[in-house]
């Protein structure tokens, strides 16, 4: 595009005309605003050569428009009559005097036309009694009263065509050039790192965003010095030597940085130089993220404590506990009968952690003989042992790094193994099966199990140093006997998971399947909840879950002596009167509380105290 910059008087409309017959198009403009919000199109912008300092800042070619010596003989000589040795003042910007004085001193002063130049800032000084010419694009900018004396001078249109046709040639490579710009910015802008390119005096010329945080530019730095940013800026070394330098580390604006720097070399010359840095804890954090996607099988998190389903005051005191447990760093021991949720509290744990973006990696100690769970946990070097990869692989404390190790029934973990685990505790450095090396790793431990591992501890069957290392922080989890009243909630969860895998969905579940539930102790805990659910899930033909498909359970309660010898409906009321006594005298009465802990409505709870006499 061919952008016409206030060109108001000065053959506008026969501008545009003559562009448009050769197929360009063309705009007007009349302030720097309108051509800054046209910036992302590439233009070639005709302007009179005093508007030329106002775009100054605009990265398109501008092409001047200024009045030639032939210009002004010929108005001199439709202006005035006498023309020899006669005296004119020519009032113009300063580019315009310089280009005019040329041309005076080769073609009007042979013309014996005298003229002296006056700056446009200098016109105050006129004198009324002076010819005095101006360009035309001066009009309103000479402020004195008797500009009416001011003659002002309009290029021929036959003058300018040259301008014009300069401007032409220059559209299609202005598009190269412009398009090739935003590339380089978007590519630059597109790095993680910070990237500042100064010139061959230490003047910026680039920055991207990444650099402009980074350093903390409050504004566009472009043009000014890097040493205002940073006074003793190791640019303007590699600006002298012309020698490369990497991976040096400083400390800039409070950040550690690590920095590459490189001259920009022309045929031989050091024309400039480019640094890029990226802060350390980037850096870290990219190490992370890498780990993890480099062992994407089984090492994250896919819980969250908040995905921990139950409401009773027990479960929600063990929350907040683990939630407070992940602001620290020192090792959780978690206790609890099989089937409560340990690992689900451990992801959560570290999901909850400033180590959640590091990978979670969990073992189970009984699932390996000794010797395979000593190269499972430290890893091996090559050649360790017959059937070994010939690379030597990682152990799981290295896939770790960064993130948390859980060691599942830590209880059956082998002496030998024990002590292994204390030393990694202690001193934070792992060596690998077969190898010499010293690996540094940062890992948080957090261990479960089922035992009693006080008892194994008096028992010589488990290390006491070792235990008090583990058992900084305990967690206890509550069995679900414990918080029968959360079972509602828990079956619409198990239901949730179970109906996205099933055509024929389950909609409901039969009240007295809920009691039938809430009689039993569950020795299996969720486990135990979840396999039922699952098993009668798989079983159901229709879309409700009733007593009708819980004949194994029913069955395995009257084995337990829970129920009579017929699974009839007085003993399920018996304990369904039981629950709601209990439920009521733990909420104090208050109905309403009640009712939500049960599962069902308050008129229904209203119903069954009437008919239990409660």
């Amino acid at each position: 595009m061919i952008a016409l910059y206030k060109m108001n008087d000065l053959y506008e409309d026969q501008i545009k005309k003559f562009y448009t017959d050769l197929g360009y198009q063309t705009a007007s403009f009349y302030s720097i605003n309108s051509i800054l919000d046209q910036i992302m199109n590439p233009m070639v912008i005709l302007t009179p050569v005093i508007f030329r300092q106002e775009l100054e800042g605009v990265s398109f070619p501008i092409i001047p428009i200024s009045i030639r010596a032939g210009d002004i003989k010929k108005s001199i000589n439709e202006l005035f009559e006498s023309k020899e040795k006669q005296g004119y003042t020519y009032i113009a910007s300063n580019d315009e005097i310089m280009w005019l004085k040329k041309e005076y001193t080769e073609y009007l002063e042979n013309e014996k036309i005298h003229i002296s130049f006056l700056l446009d800032k200098q016109s105050s000084t006129l004198s009324p009694n002076h010819l005095n010419l101006a360009p035309i694009w001066m009009k309103g900018l000479i402020s004195v009263p008797w500009n009416k004396h001011v003659h002002f001078i309009k290029p021929a249109f036959t003058s300018i065509i040259p301008i014009l046709q300069t401007a032409c040639s220059l559209v299609s490579l202005t598009e190269e050039i412009i398009k090739e710009r935003f590339q380089v910015e978007a590519i630059v802008n597109s790095t993680h790192d910070g990237v500042v390119a100064v010139d061959k005096i230490g003047n910026i010329i680039l920055a991207n965003k990444h650099a402009k945080t980074i350093l903390g530019f409050e504004e566009n730095p472009k043009g000014r010095n890097i040493t205002e940013f940073i006074p003793q800026s190791d640019m303007i070394r590699v600006l002298e030597t012309g020698k490369i330098e990497r991976d040096d580390i400083a400390l800039v604006g409070g950040r550690q940085i690590v920095i590459n720097r490189s001259p920009v070399i022309v045929k031989g010359k050091i024309v400039g130089a480019v640094s890029n840095f990226k802060e350390i804890t980037d850096i870290q954090k990219v190490e992370l993220l890498l780990r993890k996607k480099l062992h994407q099988n089984g090492l994250e998190a896919k819980y969250r404590l908040s995905d921990i389903v139950g409401e009773t005051q027990v479960i929600m005191e063990t929350k907040e506990l683990a939630r407070k447990f992940a602001e620290t760093e020192s090792t959780v021991l978690i206790t609890g009968e099989s089937g409560t949720g340990k690992e689900l509290f451990a992801q959560g744990i570290h999901s909850a952690s400033h180590r959640s973006l590091g990978p979670f990696v969990a073992v189970n100690c009984a699932a390996f003989p000794e010797n395979l769970l000593e190269s499972e946990m430290f890893g091996y070097e090559k050649g360790t042992f017959t059937g070994a990869l010939k690379d030597g692989k990682p152990g799981l404390f290295e896939l770790a790094h960064g993130g948390t190790l859980f060691l599942d029934e830590i209880g059956e973990l082998p002496l030998r193994i024990q002590a292994l685990l204390l030393r990694v505790l202690q001193e934070k450095t792992i060596r690998r099966v077969g190898g010499e090396r010293i690996i540094p790793v940062d890992v948080r431990i957090i261990t479960a199990t089922n035992r009693n591992l006080e008892e194994e501890v008096e028992e010589k069957q488990f290390r006491s140093d070792l235990y008090y290392r583990l058992n900084v922080l305990a967690l206890e989890l509550p069995p679900l006997r414990g918080r029968l009243t959360d079972i509602p909630k828990l079956v619409d969860s198990f239901l949730v998971e179970f109906n996205e895998k099933r055509k024929n969905k389950i909609k409901a579940v039969e009240k007295e399947l809920i009691s039938l539930f809430q009689m039993h102790d569950w020795p299996g805990n969720i486990r135990e909840l979840r396999n039922a659910i699952e098993r009668m899930v798989v079983l159901e033909e229709g879309n409700c879950l009733g007593l009708h498909g819980a004949k194994f359970l029913l069955e395995k309660l009257r084995r337990r002596k829970i129920l009579g010898d017929v699974p009839n409906q007085p003993s399920i009321k018996n304990k369904e009167k039981e629950l709601i006594l209990t439920t009521l005298e733990k909420f104090a009465y208050n109905k309403k509380l009640a009712a939500e802990s049960l599962g069902i409505d308050r008129s229904t709870l209203w119903r069954k105290m009437k008919e239990y006499n409660l």
